[in-house]
């Protein structure tokens, strides 16, 4: 071995200077360069790892928000079909109610049309009857070449409405 020193030109002693220089330079990069870079590269670890979990806990939140307003969508649809279903229930009763009361204004303005034409129909009967029974008078007096006292004339003209309202009825 001693050899193998003296062949490569090694001397102890600045051997040992060497391992002595190799070994403060180590626990001066240690100390200075090590833990200060080991601490930056840890609080980045750190920092990553945090923002993975808060990266997985907002993809989490937005995830139960999208859910909800899943479900929100598909309530709005259900009220808005309820509420629909509603309007067009109230419109169809709405429609019917005027149906119905236009059919009952029709049926009374109809029974008002036959009450007034029966009341006008009874009026010019009357006048009519009136009008025939002086025409009787007066063929009477002509036939008879007499006038005819207020008694006679009221008795021909009731006789003659008599006559009338008979036929008529019959």
């Amino acid at each position: 071995m001693d050899k193998i020193i003296s062949d490569f030109g090694v001397q102890p002693i600045y051997l040992a200077a060497q391992a002595f220089n190799f070994l403060i330079l180590l626990f001066v990069l240690k100390k200075f360069l090590y833990k200060p870079i080991f601490k930056v590269l840890e609080d980045r670890k750190k920092a990553v790892s945090d923002s993975l979990y808060k990266a997985k806990q907002i993809d989490q939140q937005f995830q139960a928000i999208e859910q909800e307003s899943a479900k929100q969508l598909v309530e709005a649809s259900r009220q808005a079909k309820v509420i629909l279903e509603n309007a067009t229930n109230q419109a169809n009763i709405i429609i019917a109610d005027a149906r119905k009361k236009t059919k009952t204004d029709v049926a009374q303005m109809l029974e008002k049309s036959k009450q007034d034409i029966q009341a006008e129909r009874e009026t010019m009967q009357k006048e009519l009857r009136k009008e025939l029974a002086s025409l009787v008078v007066m063929g009477v007096e002509r036939v008879s070449g007499k006038l005819l006292d207020q008694p006679d004339q009221l008795k021909i003209v009731d006789q003659t409405i008599e006559t009338l309202n008979d036929e008529t009825s019959e």
